[in-house]
């Protein structure tokens, strides 16, 4: 918000001073990512007495850093998720790297209790994963009713089974969107913190955490919901989308870089070689520190463990071991668990409306009562850019 609006902004209400002709235009974009880099770009030209903002991650990183993957098959069936789930774990512990998170086909974890130990947060992703092993029906097919079943009995299997819950975050089983707006009518209802399942170069945001609309844009299926928010929150949908980011590889893909699409498939079909993928997570990595934007990496347990079990043929595992061990190595990285990602983003955007904005003698006077822990407030000068003021007491 430019400074020189403060004395004009009602309570709750914020603006950019943007006008539609000094948005970027549709042609020079490539994805979103290019579009929301442009338009910031563009809001810090004309914003001649400052910005402020509050920071986008905890203690002022420079960019947010998180990594999960899915179980989908058991032990036996191709690629052995189940199997692996152990390895992934081994791996992440040896980089050093306490975040790692499983979005859980319960069914696997009802059938193979002890293939999922302790260490890491189970996330929801249905209870027989329908389109897949345990259940041929695709989820489009499934009634409301039919969902709600799969998510509730999943969150109790793995309260039964593994002794937590999962913690209220849910992935789409395949990423399938064709019945997003009851998949997201349940998730609301049901209360959940976020979904995941949205590629950081389709998402509107150009890959940080938003809420989706709860109607599309346009005709145009780059509008669908899922991709989009509004800025009324009675038009958007109550949990978070949390993006994965973009694929080096295939920056088209829809959902972001994800070790089984990565490199033509090769990682899941084991013909990439590890450095070629090292060299994709490294690139992610990097466009988000370049951008300040979110670090989120899709390695399902049969990638992030391949290599650790006899007959193995390729190792992924060690080339994963060291990426995460140099991102643990890092200061500027905010490095969360999927659902630390989505309990910070909560936090900053309800901190949002306790932010007071007023003007004393031409400068802007900013409060915050009770701050989340690490928030801080971000303020761009023309002329000398961005600087981090942590919210220290409780204004």
């Amino acid at each position: 918000m430019p400074f020189g609006t403060a004395a004009d902004v009602g309570s709750g209400r914020f603006t950019t001073l943007l006008r539609p002709e000094q948005l970027p235009s549709a042609p020079g974009w490539t994805t979103t990512e290019d579009a929301s880099d442009q338009a910031f770009a563009l809001l810090e030209d004309v914003a001649f007495d400052g910005l402020l903002a509050l920071a986008r991650w905890p203690r002022g990183a420079r960019a947010g850093f998180v990594v999960d993957g899915d179980v989908d098959h058991p032990t036996g069936v191709d690629p052995e998720c189940s199997r692996y789930v152990a390895p992934s774990i081994e791996t992440a512990r040896r980089a050093g790297f306490p975040a790692y998170g499983i979005f859980a086909t319960a069914a696997n974890v009802d059938a193979e209790p002890d293939a999922f130990p302790a260490g890491v947060d189970y996330y929801n992703h249905t209870f027989t994963h329908p389109y897949s092993h345990w259940n041929p029906a695709q989820w489009a097919s499934l009634s409301s009713e039919e969902m709600t079943e799969e998510i509730r009995r999943a969150d109790a299997t793995l309260r039964h089974r593994l002794g937590s819950d999962d913690h209220l975050i849910f992935r789409l089983p395949h990423f399938q969107w064709e019945a997003w707006d009851r998949s997201a009518e349940v998730l609301d209802r049901l209360g959940y913190l976020a979904e995941s399942s949205v590629g950081g170069n389709h998402a509107i945001t150009g890959g940080l955490p938003y809420h989706p609309a709860l109607a599309a844009w346009s005709e145009d299926p780059a509008d669908s919901p899922q991709l989009r928010t509004d800025p009324d929150p009675a038009r958007r949908r109550s949990f978070l989308q949390l993006p994965i980011s973009s694929d080096p590889s295939d920056p088209a893909f829809p959902n972001g870089c994800c070790s089984y699409h990565t490199l033509g498939e090769g990682v899941r079909s084991r013909t990439a070689e590890p450095a070629d993928y090292e060299d994709v997570l490294q690139r992610v990595l990097d466009r988000a520190v370049e951008r300040g934007s979110l670090c989120h990496v899709f390695i399902d347990p049969p990638d992030a463990g391949y290599g650790r079990l006899q007959g193995d043929t390729r190792d992924y595992a060690n080339v994963v071991e060291r990426w995460l061990a140099r991102a643990v190595a890092r200061e500027d990285l905010a490095i969360m668990t999927t659902a630390q990602l989505a309990g910070w983003w909560s936090a900053r955007e309800t901190a949002f409306t306790r932010l007071r904005i007023s003007e004393d003698d031409g400068a802007a006077v900013v409060e915050l009562d009770e701050p989340p822990s690490g928030v801080a407030l971000s303020v761009f000068r023309p002329g000398e850019g961005w600087t981090l003021h942590p919210f220290e007491e409780a204004t």
